[in-house]
């Protein structure tokens, strides 16, 4: 999807979005069942597509990897929703580096090139795409991480900041050979990679749709209402009222805060650098 030529970048970088669907990798070794592949669709059609189709800049291609062994029926309701919205990319074995490298390499029409990752069971929001492209300053290699984001489980909402999410962005200017992209690196380890440019803003600027199937997701942030988060988000989020619930269960998300950070101490660093992060629309230092 590119609709309206160059925008923010002005021609001087290209923009990709990359989300794994059922590729097989270090998570998902084995071929996923026709149930798998159902729900799948299901929030995929629910939460992630309409992010994207909703975007105030579109200056950006979307590519979703597929397993080229994927059933027919599941080739079909793909080829239908990609229309207009996202490029298919069948992928034969295992989805690697090498691979993915060479198809950015391929697709590239400039010599800088962003790419962003997002999960097929998430949510951006509406100017999610415009808000990276603002920090685009022709860097020859860093990341970028949009740190306020939000959680989304049993009809409720939580805010949670939270610096090295599963939605960054790698900006890079290749110099010798094809584009490393965002995944180089675990999301939680992109610090080691390069350095990271943590960005706050006014509203949430990802969902993370918590369910049965998540990998890795739990509920970690504080309670909040519905007008703080899904006016900013094309999908439809079907979400519990305001309550006396509210207020219990943003007492119950300090404590389990208060816990994570006893466990784990390192991780009252980074809420400390999601609070000290850049607020969006400053001038970037290359």
């Amino acid at each position: 999807m590119d609709s309206d030529g160059a925008g923010l970048l002005e021609g001087r970088a290209t923009h990709f979005v990359l989300t794994r669907f059922n590729v097989r990798s270090f998570y998902h070794k084995a071929e996923p069942t026709n149930a798998w592949l159902s729900e799948r669709l299901h929030l995929f059609e629910k939460y992630c597509a309409p992010s994207f189709r909703n975007q105030t800049k579109r200056n950006f291609t979307w590519l979703v990897f597929l397993d080229s062994l994927s059933p027919a029926w599941f080739k079909e309701k793909i080829s239908a929703l990609s229309v207009g919205l996202f490029m298919p990319v069948y992928v034969e074995g295992p989805f690697s580096q090498d691979f993915l490298s060479r198809t950015i390499d391929s697709l590239c029409t400039t010599q800088s090139v962003i790419t962003t990752r997002v999960d097929n069971d998430d949510a951006v929001a509406n100017d999610f795409i415009e808000t990276i492209q603002k920090c685009f300053d022709g860097q020859s290699l860093m990341f970028i991480n949009l740190v306020n984001g939000a959680q989304y489980a049993d009809n409720k909402l939580y805010l949670r900041p939270y610096t090295k999410n599963p939605f960054a962005s790698l900006i890079e200017t290749p110099l010798n050979g094809p584009p490393v992209t965002v995944f180089v690196e675990h999301h939680y380890r992109i610090d080691a990679y390069a350095p990271v440019l943590n960005v706050r803003t006014t509203h949430p600027m990802w969902l993370q749709v918590v369910h049965g199937g998540n990998v890795l997701n739990e509920i970690v942030g504080l309670r909040t209402t519905p007008g703080r988060v899904a006016p900013h988000f094309a999908a439809a989020l079907d979400v519990d009222g305001p309550g006396l619930g509210v207020a219990a269960d943003q007492a119950l998300g300090i404590v389990r805060i208060l816990w994570r950070f006893a466990r784990k101490p390192s991780r009252v660093g980074q809420l400390a650098k999601a609070l000290a992060a850049r607020t969006a629309g400053k001038p970037v230092s290359k």
